[in-house]
């Protein structure tokens, strides 16, 4: 039904079905789509996965489908947070209850846990003590009863060149353990065979599909999907720590963590900080050493904060995602915007230095230094246009870092022309007044020109 379904839609060129899983679990199957190319489908292809999602609505409930992306070497999908504890049964409880919250997250989409209910099992329980009274050991009665049911291939089978496993069991209607159980035989040390229920009982139960382990501790994993033009996985990360401190708090000895790509955006926006502080450091120690003050080197920083502001804006514009490509975005812009107010300021500053006053020494190197500004301004935001647009599939993944140097660069160099002539006006006029209350207060040496 689902692939009737899915072979309906004109994106869908190739499916891949296959049935079963690793462990031979006939109850679950997937479907791989190849889409036609981009140049053929309106849509792309977060727009053909809400397509799908659509069309198999009605049987999401019933058999658990989820429409994603194809999973990488580790099957992980965008968000998987593991809930942690020791007591498994507080564990399934709580985890329902925050998979309950996450389905109405507006940033998660098909969140699924990966707890599952028992499978029912027919257990053989040996009886240690007549069990080696009668010399039937564990092992000889467990590889019995898999011959018996299972079944075991002796010999194979040769025809017009074809081979044919022979495989020798009891026939279906003997295989049955819970109606066949008292005939059962077993073989004990001396082969002699000996009736299954002398040496132990049987009883129905229900075993467990996945155990799962972290640090010899169990754990549950909640996953879900990225909902495009959502809070994001920021967004959802700090929601739900927020929700765990205050609202939906963990029974004791039960925790919570962040795998997967999750875990990695965590950390990326940490390395993300310390990167944009060092920048900014180095910048200003470099500015510091070459402008021999530690106040100018401000007057030329201050762009920085303009163009955060119009690539945070172009991106808002575009409606595209804060991601590793914006962050990297945000790092560039640090010293792709000081270089616009490096040209006005060291102009100004010679000027000054030869005698002119600051208004006059402002406004000329305003006049002077707008076409550089303008013409290294306006080649940089053309080599992006092409990274911004995403001219093929592979490559508009990356488009939001064009997006972020478009929009800073816009910004600072429109900004640079008004707000940094003003802020050095204060900032020269601040560092005389500095220098002069360092005088009085602890000399001037009279030899220094």
């Amino acid at each position: 039904d689902i692939q009737k379904r899915v072979r309906e839609l004109p994106q869908v060129e190739d499916i891949l079905m296959t049935i079963g899983s690793g462990t031979s679990e006939s109850n679950k199957g997937d479907l791989y789509l190849r889409l036609v190319g981009p140049k053929d489908r309106a849509e792309n292809t977060t727009g053909v996965k809400a397509i799908v999602r659509e069309k198999m609505k009605d049987l999401e409930t019933k058999y658990k489908v989820k429409v994603t992306d194809q999973s990488g070497g580790g099957g992980q999908r965008q968000f998987n947070m593991n809930l942690v504890g020791q007591n498994l049964d507080d564990l399934i409880s709580f985890s329902e209850k925050v998979r309950e919250r996450l389905s109405k997250h507006p940033a998660l989409s098909q969140v699924d846990s990966s707890y599952r209910a028992g499978k029912p099992e027919f257990q053989v329980v040996p009886n240690s003590r007549t069990s080696q009274m009668a010399g039937v050991t564990l092992t000889s009665m467990g590889l019995e009863l898999r011959i018996l049911v299972e079944g075991q291939t002796p010999a194979v089978y040769r025809e017009n060149g074809y081979d044919y496993d022979v495989r020798v069991r009891l026939q279906d209607d003997q295989r049955d353990l819970r109606q066949n159980f008292q005939r059962m035989m077993v073989p004990n040390l001396n082969n002699r065979m000996i009736p299954l229920p002398n040496v132990a009982s049987v009883k129905e139960a229900t075993g467990p599909t996945t155990i799962l382990r972290e640090n010899r501790t169990r754990y549950i994993q909640l996953s879900a999907d990225m909902v495009p033009g959502g809070p994001g996985l920021g967004g959802a990360i700090t929601d739900i720590n927020k929700m765990f401190l205050e609202d939906l708090k963990p029974p004791p000895g039960v925790s919570h963590s962040f795998v997967g790509e999750a875990e990695r955006f965590a950390e990326l926006m940490t390395n993300i900080l310390v990167s944009l502080g060092l920048g900014f450091l180095f910048i200003y120690l470099v500015l510091a050493s070459l402008y021999e003050s530690f106040v100018k080197p401000i007057t030329i920083m201050i762009v920085i904060p303009l163009a955060a502001c119009g690539g945070f804006a172009a991106l808002w514009l575009t409606g595209s995602s804060f991601d590793l490509f914006s962050m990297i975005g945000c790092v560039m812009l640090m010293g792709l915007a000081t270089k616009n107010s490096i040209l006005l300021v060291d102009y100004a500053a010679e000027a000054i230095r030869q005698g002119k006053d600051m208004k006059t020494a402002i406004i000329e190197a305003g006049e002077t230094r707008l076409r550089p500004i303008l013409m290294t301004s306006f080649a940089l935001i053309a080599g992006m246009v092409p990274v911004a647009i995403g001219l093929n599939e592979a490559s508009k993944g990356r488009t939001s870092l064009g997006i972020v140097v478009i929009g800073g660069t816009i910004s600072s160099t429109v900004l640079t022309l008004v707000v940094i002539p003003a802020v050095y006006s204060y900032i020269d006029r601040f560092e005389h007044w500095l220098i002069r209350v360092f005088h009085r207060l602890f000399g001037e040496d009279k030899n220094v020109v």
